[in-house]
């Protein structure tokens, strides 16, 4: 029996090959810009929480890095309900992939849902064929095509999810949106905007440390730096006269105040870390590695 203490209240991982739209989902479904989302494949490379609390229901949503990658089964044995994300755009290849068919038999028997994605590309008529394609490949709770950028049966898809969500004692204090501290979501969106300027190669290389994260007249001040893995990179890093830096730190400080709900100063560094991305002490430094 529900006692009057208890709502719905659990955790929600959002799965899904490289592309398959669970950075957007995730914001969509939370109504805040927390995660990155990017063309580019695998932006997201460790998972990254989004709470979504209302009188009488507390989800935290965790979008996940690609399942080609994150084979960690212990963290999601941890969830309440999965949403698996599938590319609609590429629906027969996703469904028949080894590693989708292996994460479903893993993650039995917790609830999963599956939520094709990218349905704006196809005429409402044709979303019931896709529904009835995945029926197929296997017995899921739920199956709710999806639209997040423009927030298509995202509503409903989080009704839906909460339904499967246990009733307990609250797990999150009021007003919290995160697991994650802002310190390491400002962090997130300083990544996320090298890929929208740098070429994909010198963005993947660059990684980024924040050096101090305070407050000065009421703004957020954030000193980081980025550390490029060749010194050719820093030329391209800076621009000219400054101004590739300049639209970096534009970018992320737009993003970074819409989380933080505050004015954000945003002063960026490059430096030089030689061949950083094959080196073990380095990935751990700049948390690639636990």
């Amino acid at each position: 029996m529900k006692s009057d203490s208890e709502i719905k209240a659990g955790y929600v991982a959002i799965a899904g090959l490289t592309n398959s739209g669970k950075s957007t989902l995730l914001n969509a479904l939370t109504a805040r810009n927390i995660s990155p989302s990017h063309s580019h494949k695998g932006t997201t490379r460790v998972p990254i929480s989004s709470i979504y609390m209302n009188d009488d229901t507390q989800m935290c949503f965790i979008d996940t890095p690609p399942i080609e990658v994150f084979d960690d089964a212990e963290f999601f044995s941890g969830m309440d309900v999965i949403c698996l994300t599938i590319n609609s755009t590429d629906l027969s290849s996703q469904l028949k992939s080894a590693r989708v068919r292996e994460f479903i038999y893993e993650i039995a028997p917790i609830p999963l849902i599956v939520a094709p994605t990218f349905i704006d590309y196809f005429p409402r008529i044709l979303h019931s064929a896709f529904i009835n394609q995945i029926a197929m490949f296997g017995s899921f709770q739920e199956i709710v095509p999806v639209c997040p950028p423009c927030l298509e049966s995202t509503y409903r898809l989080r009704k839906i999810i909460a339904g499967y969500i246990p009733s307990r004692g609250r797990l999150f204090p009021d007003r919290c949106t995160s697991l994650h501290s802002e310190r390491f979501l400002v962090s997130e969106q300083i990544r996320i905007s090298l890929f929208s300027v740098l070429p994909s190669d010198v963005a993947t290389s660059t990684a980024v440390q924040i050096e101090e994260f305070s407050i000065r007249d009421e703004k957020r001040y954030v000193r980081a730096n980025l550390h490029v893995a060749k010194h050719s990179n820093k030329g391209v890093v800076i621009g000219r006269k400054g101004a590739m830096l300049q639209n970096i730190a534009d970018i992320a400080a737009e993003g970074a105040s819409r989380i933080l709900e505050r004015p954000m100063y945003l002063d960026l560094w490059v430096k030089v870390r030689e061949s950083w991305p094959g080196n073990q002490s380095d990935l751990i430094e700049f948390g690639y590695v636990c």
